[in-house]
């Protein structure tokens, strides 16, 4: 799923934004990988990572070993043009971290420069017994990346305003897999959700048995009533109704699948970005 479905929404949206940036330079706070590196096309002119851990296997480009949790760090007195964090880097950090980091970004950035930070989305499927929980540590919750590790999910509109009392204008918010979070189907948080991640990778995988076709057509649990859930529930809805109108390879109903997602910023998905702008 991240390599064939997650990558190639970010290897759309990092040229947009580094063009919409004006500028070629990139600070990845939260790089792993160094995948935004291998991602941002012929208008990267500088990069740096920035990471708990350091380099990790097979990143050739240059990454500070730094824990964010402590604010920005030695990245050099040189502007970026493009301040970016991915796959839910934002809700590593508690309320208070993640307002220093953002504040400490506005103060290092140039006029112009772009900042786009992806938390973990509030109202995702995957965490319903959140969705009516104010900000704070009532929120923050055990999620497992090999180890627990606490997480505080976002809505966009606390974000916008995180953005703002740094002194950055909100552009726009963009949800991302509102259908495969990577919590659906565990029963760790909300029980009885169907296993959607798990039923598209294993289409993806080539899978012709019946048990992904199930999953996606399976009906959703009750949820707390409110705007999340009748989003939920529709995409559910779409999903009964093309699942048995695709046929093919197993791959092409995972796509088809994938291509219900729509564009949104609700903070229906498991990641939410916002984007700002440095005045």
């Amino acid at each position: 799923m991240r390599a064939r479905l997650e990558a190639p929404y970010f290897g759309r949206l990092v040229p947009r934004l580094l063009s919409e940036a004006r500028g070629g330079r990139v600070l990845d706070l939260g790089c792993g990988d160094c995948l935004v590196a291998s991602l941002a096309g012929p208008g990267l002119e500088g990069y740096l990572g920035v990471d708990l851990r350091g380099p990790a296997a097979g990143c050739c480009q240059e990454v500070s070993e730094h824990d964010l949790r402590s604010g920005l760090g030695p990245v050099g007195p040189e502007p970026f043009d493009l301040y970016l964090a991915t796959f839910g880097v934002a809700s590593h950090l508690e309320p208070e971290q993640l307002a220093r980091l953002v504040s400490e970004v506005a103060d290092h950035a140039r006029s112009g420069a772009l900042v786009a930070f992806e938390a973990l989305g509030l109202y995702s499927l995957e965490w319903p017994q959140l969705w009516g929980t104010p900000p704070g540590r009532e929120r923050m919750l055990d999620y497992r990346l090999g180890a627990e590790v606490p997480v505080h999910p976002w809505a966009p509109d606390e974000l916008a305003r995180l953005f703002e009392a740094a002194g950055l204008r909100p552009l726009r918010a963009l949800d991302r897999s509102r259908q495969a979070g990577p919590k659906l189907g565990e029963g760790h948080y909300w029980p009885g959700l169907p296993p959607l991640r798990e039923a598209v990778g294993r289409l993806l995988d080539g899978d012709e048995g019946v048990e992904p076709r199930e999953a996606l057509i399976a009906a959703l649990p009750p949820l707390p009533a409110g705007p999340a859930a009748q989003v939920h529930h529709a995409l559910a809805d779409r999903r009964r109704e093309l699942v048995p109108y695709v046929g093919g390879e197993p791959a092409c109903l995972a796509r088809a699948v994938w291509g219900l997602e729509g564009r949104s910023g609700g903070g229906f998905g498991h990641g939410l970005m916002m984007v700002g702008r440095v005045p």
